[in-house]
């Protein structure tokens, strides 16, 4: 048995081919400026096939749309679907190998026009292959999927391990359709929730080693996503209160790691417990933890290691601090084996204190992403419905600090019922704690979240609900419009990570100036940038370099308008003092 993996770009086509100015691009050899595409690799589709081999005889392999936009070197199409057609039949034309399925799987709502498209080519390019899709999208919207593409043959509702593996070996795919509980085609969208349940795997460990063979592991090294997620190497503690700076060298203290040059994910366990309002992942995964043990997840890092030569690994679980002494044995022996981490999906704030912290910076990580969300104890407590008090965030911050943890804080603005005075209490509270960085987004209704009913129901959409994403707003809060949203969050975005920036107001030009460097790696004419890498030369008294980069400032200010509103917002065009910036 054959079976075709397609995965359609996290980008809208529109986003791909013309970018707005306030997200990150990457510029092709063609002279042109591209959307960057996520390039993770596909953990649900290694973990299928794995599993799918243990059971039956099945060849596996997999075309990501993600990686071949990446790799390309120029883009000369009007539209995806004539790039999908183009990749698919060259495909077809390399492999001579006609798939039995064509399985399409998607994780984000900016896939749907995608996965319209790629059905409708599977079928006239494959005429004689089942066309099934799957994912978290999928699992939430199938019914919008299949009353727009006759193409679609079934969808699989929730984690497809079980569920494809029962499809696969039925007698007679219509009959199975129709009396399983996890697959839903056309004909059964008139009742949907009377069949519908998930058939989870409980013990993960079920699960054999992934399949990396089935996918182009190489690809996934061209992540131009990866830079902006590197952090210092030199990562100087700063003590008492009056922030004097110590000159403590905190990375490789105890082991020297340094940044990692090469990391694949992993997923130690499934599932998360809280119900935050913005979030749709347990319409897929349900809210039980179920985890891998700790001797699976040793063996699938050494596997790693001795296969690939990996020097890190990216945990993506949605909980990774689900069980007490869970978490703290895992990072123990990651740490063990000299690998850097990097919590993608960020850890719950609540549970960090100072020996956990230092255990995960003598464990090889250097850098947390937080999940703060809002500095809005109102929006946090009454719209997001997320478990934190913000009370403990300076103190997790300060831990972290003085653990020589670098800090990227995640900010999602735009809940609807937020009020502007909401957002101008929460940027108060935010320019008085010490992150080293914080990533501001749009609040993106997710089909399935509570968040998403709660749009749909109060008619909050200004735009199509599939044009959403997190730096493109698509409703209205009920106080403020889109395009007030996406002001506020470009605001804050400099802000807080530029005017006050925690690194300089702590003295810490070194640590200011990599993060400004690292802005450079993914968006090179940022003209602010260039005005605060200047002014960190300055204080480092590296003055013709200082020189050097506020010409940089003054070229990219004069070749677009788009700055001059922030920098005569902040005064940045005139000489600033370290007084105006605190």
């Amino acid at each position: 048995m054959n079976l075709l993996f397609l995965l359609p770009p996290t980008l809208q086509f529109r986003d791909f081919v013309n970018p707005e100015k306030n997200v990150a691009s990457n510029k092709k050899a063609d002279g042109k400026s591209y959307g960057m595409v996520l390039t993770d690799l596909p953990l649900g589709i290694i973990s299928l096939s794995a599993y799918l081999k243990k059971h039956i005889s099945v060849n596996v392999n997999t075309l990501d749309f993600n990686v071949l936009l990446n790799k390309t070197d120029s883009f000369n199409y009007e539209t995806y679907i004539d790039y999908f057609q183009s990749e698919i039949e060259k495909y077809k034309n390399q492999t001579k190998t006609l798939p039995d399925y064509v399985g399409i799987s998607a994780l984000f709502t900016s896939s749907h026009q995608s996965i319209i498209d790629l059905a409708n080519l599977s079928k006239r390019i494959y005429p004689e292959a089942r066309c099934i899709v799957g994912g978290n999208y999928p699992t939430a919207a199938y019914g919008k999927l299949l009353n727009e593409c006759g193409s679609i043959d079934a969808i699989c509702f929730g984690e497809g391990e079980k569920p494809l593996l029962e499809l696969l070996t039925a007698p007679n795919f219509e009959d199975y359709i129709s009396a399983s509980k996890q697959w839903i085609d056309k004909k059964k969208l008139k009742n949907p929730l009377r069949m519908l349940e998930h058939n989870f795997i409980v013990d993960l460990d079920e699960i054999p080693p992934y399949d990396y063979d089935c996918v182009d592991v190489d690809g996934y090294r061209l992540n131009p996503n990866s830079s902006r997620y590197k952090v210092t190497e030199r990562y100087t503690l700063s003590k008492g209160d009056d922030h004097t700076e110590v000159g403590e060298e905190t990375i490789g203290s105890v082991q020297s790691i340094g940044e990692i040059t090469y990391s694949m994910p992993i997923m130690t366990s499934r599932g998360c417990p809280f119900k935050c309002t913005f979030c749709a992942s347990h319409v897929a995964h349900g809210r039980d933890m179920r985890y891998h043990s700790i001797e699976r997840v040793v063996h699938d890092t050494n596997r790693l290691i001795e296969r690939y030569g990996i020097d890190g690994v990216v945990i993506q679980d949605d909980h990774f601090m689900g069980g007490k002494k869970r978490p703290y044995e895992i990072v123990k022996a990651i740490g063990e084996m000299n690998l850097g981490m990097y919590f993608q999906n960020a850890l719950a704030i609540y549970a960090l204190d100072l020996p956990f912290l230092q255990l995960l910076k003598e464990s090889g990580v250097n850098q947390l992403v937080l999940p703060l969300e809002s500095g809005s104890n109102r929006v946090l407590k009454d719209l997001m419905k997320k478990p934190l008090r913000l009370s403990i965030v300076p103190r997790v911050l300060n831990d972290c600090r003085e653990a020589g943890i670098f800090t990227d804080v995640n900010i999602i603005i735009g809940m609807p019922g937020e009020t502007k005075q909401d957002i101008n209490e929460s940027r108060e509270f935010l320019k008085s704690i010490y992150a080293d960085w914080f990533r501001i987004f749009s609040a993106m209704p997710i089909e399935g979240s509570e968040m998403y009913e709660r749009c749909n129901a109060e008619g909050l959409f200004r735009d199509d609900s599939l044009n959403a994403n997190y730096k493109r707003p698509v409703i209205t809060t009920g106080d403020m419009s889109p395009e007030e949203i996406s002001e506020f969050a470009y605001l804050m975005n400099i802000e807080l990570n530029f005017v006050y920036n925690s690194n300089i107001r702590l003295g810490r030009y070194e640590i200011a100036l990599k993060s400004f460097e690292n802005v450079l790696s993914v968006k090179p004419d940022h003209a602010i940038a260039h005005f605060f890498i200047a002014y960190c030369f300055e204080k480092l008294g590296l003055f013709q370099r200082a020189e050097s980069a506020y010409v940089n400032f003054e070229k990219f200010r004069r070749q677009d308008p788009f700055w001059e509103k922030y920098i005569s917002m902040f005064g940045l065009g005139v000489e600033v003092t370290a007084a105006d910036i605190c």
